[in-house]
C-alpha cells in the first residue's frame, strides 16, 4: 500500500515526490520491525544493501554523487552552455542543419550528464536562438526532448534507471554500452531521420539579417572561466575513458567517479569555484527520494510482493524467450510513461531476475524504462513544457502528445524487433508481432499527422488501393 500510495502522489503531482517516498519509507520500517519481526539492522540493509549483494544500494549513491559534483561544476564553468553556442553557429541558421544539431546535442549531453540538465540548458537556448532567427521553436523543443531520452541509454551513467541495473546485476560499463548503447545511437540516428521528414516542410529558413545576428554570437561569453571549462572537460573524458579501460571489483565505477569528482572539487576550489556553492545545488530531493524508494522497494521484496509478481508474469510468459522480452519492454515503458521511472525501475529489476536469467532482460528494461518516458508529457517532459511556457513560448500539450507518442511507439518497435530477432531463436513470432506493431503504429501516426477524420480516410484508401491490387 505504501508503494501503490507513492506511485497515486507521484501520477497526481499532489505532494513532493521526495516526502512521499521517505513518509512511505518510515511506514515500511515500521511494519517490518512490528509485524514481521525484523531488527533495526533491516533499515541499514534496506538503505544501503548488505554483503549478499555486495552494498549495491551504497554504490548507486556514491555513483549519483559524484555525478552531480562533475556535472554541477562544469554546468557552472560554462562547458555546456559553449559546447551548444558553437555547435549552432556551425549550422549558420539553417533549419534542417539546426534541427539535426540540437538533436545531437541532446542526446550527447544526456549521455553525460542527467536529463533534467540537459533540458535546462538546452530549451532557454533553442528559445533564444529562436527568437534570434524569428522561427517557431516547437518542433526543436519537442524533438530535443524526445531525443534527451534516446541519450539516456548511451552508457551506464546515463541515467538513473540505467544506474540501477548495471549496479544491482553486475554489468561492466563496455558491456552496458555494446548491447544497449550502439543500439541506442542506431536509434538516434533513425529518430533524427524520422523528425527531418516529419517537419521538413514545416520548418522555415530565417532571412539573412537574422543569420547574420547569430553569426555574432560569442560562445566565449557564456564560459566564466576557461581554466575550469578545460579542467571540466578534461575530467568527463577522462572518466569515460578510465570506465572504459578499467573493470575491477576494487575500482569501481562509483569510486572512478568519486575520485574524479573530488580532483576537479579541489581544483575548482583554487579557480574561483567554491565547493559550498556546488553543493548548495545538488538536487538533494533526488538523493531523499532515491533512498525512500530503496527502502519501499526492499520492503516489497522482503515480504514475498516481487516474487508473487515475477512468477506471475513468468506464468504469462510461458517461459518463451520473446514474449518474455516483450513484456519487460513493453510493461516497463507504459508504467514509466506514467511515473517516474525510477521505482519502476528499482520494483522490476528484481522481478526480471526471477523470470529469467540474462542480461538480455535487464538491457529490456533499460530500454523501455527510459524510452517509455515520452508515450506522454508526463514524468520528465513536464519540465520541458515548463521551461517553454516560462520563456513565453509554450508547446501545446496535445502536440507534444501526438509527436512524443508516435516517435516513442516507433522506438519501442525498432527495440522490440531488435530482441526478437537478434537474442532469440523464435524468429517467426518476432516476425508476426513486428509486421503486426508497425501496422497499429503506421495508422496511429497517420491519424495523429493528418488528423482523425483526414487520417482515416487516408488509411481507406491505402487498404482499398492494396485490396485492388490484389484483386487485379
Amino acid at each position: 500500500m505504501c508503494f501503490l500510495a507513492v506511485v497515486v502522489l507521484l501520477f497526481t503531482n499532489k505532494l513532493n515526490r521526495a516526502i512521499a517516498a521517505i513518509t512511505a519509507a518510515i511506514i515500511t520500517y515500521l511494519v517490518l520491525v512490528f509485524i514481521e519481526g525484523k531488527g533495526f539492522s533491516v533499515i541499514v540493509e534496506l538503505l544501503f544493501g548488505t554483503p549478499d549483494d555486495q552494498f549495491v544500494n551504497l554504490h548507486t549513491l556514491i555513483l549519483i554523487i559524484g555525478m552531480m559534483f562533475i556535472v554541477q561544476i562544469s554546468d557552472e564553468a560554462g562547458l555546456f552552455q559553449f559546447l551548444g553556442v558553437l555547435a549552432i553557429k556551425i549550422t549558420k541558421g539553417k533549419s534542417l542543419a539546426l534541427m539535426s544539431v540540437l538533436c545531437t546535442l541532446s542526446v550527447i549531453f544526456s549521455a553525460l550528464i542527467n536529463n533534467i540538465l540537459t533540458v535546462m540548458i538546452l530549451i532557454p537556448l533553442t528559445i533564444t536562438i529562436s527568437r534570434i532567427l524569428n522561427i517557431n521553436p516547437t518542433p526543436y523543443i519537442i524533438t530535443e526532448a524526445v531525443m534527451v531520452n534516446v541519450g539516456g541509454t548511451f552508457f551506464s551513467i546515463s541515467s538513473i534507471p540505467n544506474i540501477l541495473i548495471v549496479t544491482e546485476t553486475d554489468i561492466g560499463f563496455n558491456e552496458f554500452f555494446l548491447n544497449v548503447g550502439l543500439f541506442s545511437l542506431l536509434i538516434a540516428v533513425v529518430t533524427i531521420g524520422f523528425f527531418i521528414f516529419l517537419y521538413k516542410q514545416e520548418l522555415k529558413e530565417p532571412r539573412k539579417g537574422m543569420v547574420s545576428t547569430l553569426e555574432e554570437f560569442n560562445p566565449w561569453n557564456f564560459v566564466q572561466n576557461r581554466r575550469m571549462l578545460y579542467a571540466s572537460m578534461s575530467s568527463l573524458i577522462v572518466l569515460v575513458v578510465l570506465l572504459v579501460a578499467i573493470d575491477s571489483p576494487i575500482f569501481t565505477s562509483d569510486i572512478i567517479a568519486l575520485s574524479i569528482a573530488m580532483i576537479l572539487t579541489i581544483f575548482s576550489s583554487f579557480n574561483g569555484i567554491k565547493p559550498r556553492e556546488i553543493m548548495t545545488k545538488f538536487d538533494i530531493e533526488l538523493i531523499l527520494y532515491l533512498l525512500g524508494i530503496f527502502v519501499v522497494a526492499g520492503g516489497l521484496e522482503e515480504v514475498g510482493i516481487i516474487d508473487i509478481i515475477g512468477n506471475a508474469l513468468k506464468n504469462i510468459g510461458s517461459s518463451n524467450p520473446v514474449f518474455q522480452l516483450i513484456i519487460i519492454i513493453w510493461i516497463s515503458a507504459s508504467l514509466s510513461s506514467l511515473i517516474d521511472n525510477i521505482p519502476i525501475t528499482k520494483v522490476l529489476i528484481p522481478i526480471v531476475g526471477i523470470m529469467e536469467t540474462g542480461n538480455n532482460y535487464y538491457y529490456a528494461l533499460a530500454f523501455g524504462a527510459n524510452w517509455g518516458d515520452n508515450l506522454t508529457p508526463l514524468g520528465d517532459n513536464i519540465l520541458v513544457l515548463n521551461i517553454a511556457e516560462q520563456n513565453k513560448r509554450p508547446v501545446k500539450i496535445k502536440t507534444f502528445w501526438k509527436i512524443g507518442f508516435t516517435t516513442a511507439i516507433l522506438q519501442l518497435i525498432l527495440v522490440t524487433i531488435y530482441f526478437t530477432f537478434f537474442s532469440t531463436q523464435t524468429y517467426l513470432i518476432g516476425i508476426i508481432l513486428s509486421i503486426a506493431i508497425i501496422a497499429i503504429v503506421g495508422i496511429v501516426f497517420i491519424i495523429s499527422k493528418y488528423g482523425s477524420e483526414q487520417g482515416k480516410s487516408y488509411v481507406n484508401k491505402i487498404i482499398n488501393n492494396f485490396r485492388s491490387r490484389i484483386i487485379s
